[in-house]
């Protein structure tokens, strides 16, 4: 008869399977790593791995969500906070203007995340995952509030929150893939200058 396994054991070895593949992959890409990788970094048996997940893209799916979780929680609970739609704009380009892309951590996270990217392009069901869950938690985030603006007035009813959304995370996304191939790129000076410009674009005549 097979022991019983806790729920807790089950969630402290999950965790523990997470930790071991987010080292690798900072360490040696996503691309790179393997999972005899993880097993060598984590201590944990390649079956052990495959109990908890069928695969490195699962496993790094599951290391996204949970990330995007928390920091969703967290972040929706500042702006919260904010009285305005343009205080919660304002602060949504601040908050990623201070993040420190050219540290060596932040660096590797960013190019684990671009390398997954690309290679979920290549799959058509890992690139609907990514797309879904680029509209649930990113897109929404600055969609809801810009519709919040036009509705009291601060923003031009004229504005299209999708545009504005996607270009807000396309020139965040941008800007950080340019800071880690170049050390000298003017990350937070862009961020600054397409914030102004956002802000003044969006007010009413």
């Amino acid at each position: 008869m097979a022991p019983i396994v806790s729920e807790e054991y089950k969630r402290k070895k999950k965790k523990e399977i997470l930790a071991g593949a987010l080292a690798c992959f900072a360490k040696k890409g996503f691309q790179a790593a393997t999972i005899d990788d993880i097993v060598a970094y984590s201590g944990i048996s390649k079956g052990a791995i495959y109990n908890y997940f069928k695969s490195k893209e699962e496993i790094y799916l599951e290391l996204m969500n949970e990330q995007t979780e928390a920091t969703n929680a967290r972040l929706l609970e500042r702006i919260s906070n904010l009285s305005s739609a343009e205080e919660k704009l304002e602060y949504l380009f601040d908050l990623y203007r201070e993040m420190s892309p050219f540290s060596q951590e932040r660096k590797d996270k960013i190019v684990v995340h671009l390398e997954f990217t690309l290679h979920s392009s290549r799959d058509e069901n890992l690139n609907r995952i990514l797309n879904e869950r680029g509209k649930k938690f990113f897109l929404k985030l600055i969609t809801d509030i810009l519709e919040e603006g036009q509705a009291a007035g601060e923003f031009r009813p004229d504005a299209d929150p999708n545009y504005v959304a996607g270009m807000f995370w396309t020139i965040m996304d941008g800007a950080m893939l340019h800071s880690v191939l170049n050390e000298e790129y003017p990350y937070r000076t862009i961020i600054d200058y397409v914030k102004s410009l956002v802000l003044k674009d969006l007010q009413q005549d």
